[in-house]
């Protein structure tokens, strides 16, 4: 359902948007790019499928044909994303952006590098490659520099793409489609955040409940805590620290229904009681004490609501660096939140009310901006997304995910530091001090609306500002370096 969402939102475009007046100096040069390569196309005839073109030829590339290049990006926006089918955005998107890529070795327990691969036509390899290792020439210097080119002006060119070669959907030869959880949200921390650079550990390769089969059928919890402590040693080292992340960007996690789910999976024999269930869920315990509690990161993760002790004993951990985050919609309403949540935001929650329901372990709620139901009915400022090969820019049509909410706050902690650094280029980076900043505990003034639901909202978030609206101020890299209108 959420695909035939995006697909079908992308397909209008920004039709439904405020005209936007671009000013940035790439975009000259990606509109003599965008007409070049789509005349290109036109004059070769490339119609895969309907004829034999050559650039219609299937050609399979690798993560390690590709390197990371530093001039691209900013080593202090180092994000650690923990997710899915981030495969083309890696090997070819997004490569010289991409300083590692890790998979979880069974047998060692560690995280280590990997490789994936993609098939792809030859069109597909030239035109995402281009796109990723673009230059332009600097009109005071008159020398080449790397160019970011945002999505939202690729548009002419991605039609053109997707007519002369729409196999490439998907990989040539597993037939696996590209876009997935991960393209969805590396995508848009890529696409939101010109100068990041990025980690990628792929989840799939992480299933510690199903992967240590005999630990879990024999509810060996202390074997598969120390199991867990080899591998956040691992993440810490090999993963965290060797490549300096300052931000992680989780939109996943593990509860008890899991570990029920691989006790049936693992197809184990007897029966699992929830205290059992629960031992072993506690077992994966140091992995998230690595994400959250390393002292020179900010953890984002996507929220649960309706948390409890038992069911859920990790979401419910506070721990210190950690913002755990849910969305909300307003729907065709424009809020008057300020910029970190400090007023505007009782009027949200009377308004509201069940959007924030079940919230004793939400940091923070974001507002998406379109509806649960209905996908047209959308705000102002609704969030955005891009295409699975980043040429596309529209407002997105995806459930309301916490998922989703994710790459949002990660991109807003990125913007609030970046602001920082423009006042003080050599501050240090403080995870404590950017979630301080982030979510204040300011908010205590009912404002005037007085209800027994406010003040439980107000008590349970212990007099956080957890109601923000970050899409409205535009709190992202992408519009404060002035790619997209103000």
């Amino acid at each position: 359902m959420v695909k035939l969402s995006i697909v079908s939102a992308l397909m209008f475009g920004t039709s439904s948007l405020p005209a936007l007046s671009f000013s940035h100096p790439t975009k000259v040069f990606s509109d003599e790019y965008v007409t070049q390569t789509v005349d290109w196309i036109s004059q070769e005839g490339i119609q895969c499928g309907q004829n034999t073109h050559a650039m219609c030829d299937t050609t399979h590339v690798e993560f390690n044909d590709g390197a990371h290049d530093p001039a691209r990006v900013d080593s202090r926006q180092t994000v650690l994303v923990l997710d899915s089918g981030m495969d083309l955005a890696s090997v070819l998107r997004y490569r010289s952006r991409i300083k590692a890529h890790y998979s979880y070795d069974v047998s060692s327990q560690t995280f280590v590098e990997s490789n994936p691969r993609v098939a792809i036509s030859k069109l597909g390899k030239k035109l995402l490659t281009e796109l990723d290792q673009f230059q332009y020439t600097d009109f005071n210097t008159q020398q080449q520099k790397p160019g970011f080119l945002a999505s939202a002006w690729l548009r002419d060119l991605a039609l053109a793409y997707g007519a002369a070669a729409p196999a490439d959907t998907a990989d040539h030869v597993t037939g696996v489609t590209h876009f997935s959880h991960g393209s969805k949200v590396l995508g848009y921390l890529a696409q939101h955040n010109p100068k990041a650079e990025f980690v990628l550990i792929d989840t799939a390769s992480f299933l510690p409940l199903l992967q240590h089969k005999s630990l879990v059928c024999d509810k060996d919890h202390d074997a598969l805590s120390s199991y867990m402590q080899t591998a956040a040693s691992s993440l810490r080292t090999d993963v965290i620290d060797e490549h300096g992340v300052e931000y992680v960007n989780y939109s996943g996690g593990f509860t008890r229904s899991h570990v029920q789910q691989a006790w049936q999976q693992n197809e184990c024999s007897g029966s699992l009681s929830d205290s059992r269930a629960k031992k072993l869920l506690e077992s994966l315990k140091p992995v998230y004490q690595t994400l959250f509690e390393s002292p020179k990161t900010l953890g984002i993760q996507s929220g649960k609501r309706d948390t409890s002790s038992n069911a859920d004993a990790l979401d419910v951990i506070e721990y210190v660096n950690r913002i755990r985050v849910q969305p909300y919609t307003t729907e065709t309403f424009d809020t008057n939140v300020s910029v970190y949540g400090d007023s505007g935001w009782q009027h949200v929650f009377d308004k509201f009310k069940s959007e924030f329901d079940g919230n004793q372990s939400i940091d923070m709620y974001v507002n998406f901006g379109y509806g649960r139901v209905n996908f047209f009915q959308r705000n102002q400022t609704p969030k955005m997304t891009s295409d699975m090969f980043g040429m596309q820019y529209a407002p997105d049509w995806a459930l309301l995910s916490s998922s989703w909410a994710a790459p949002v706050v990660t991109s807003h902690a990125i913007n609030t530091q970046s602001k920082v650094y423009e006042v003080n280029p050599h501050a240090v980076f403080s995870p404590s001090l950017l979630k301080n900043q982030l979510i204040s505990y300011n908010c205590y003034n009912y404002g005037g609306y007085y209800s027994w639901s406010l003040y439980q909202f107000i008590r349970n978030g212990s007099n956080k500002c957890r109601i923000q609206d970050p899409l409205k101020h535009r709190s992202d890299e992408l519009n404060r370096l002035g790619y997209l209108a103000q």
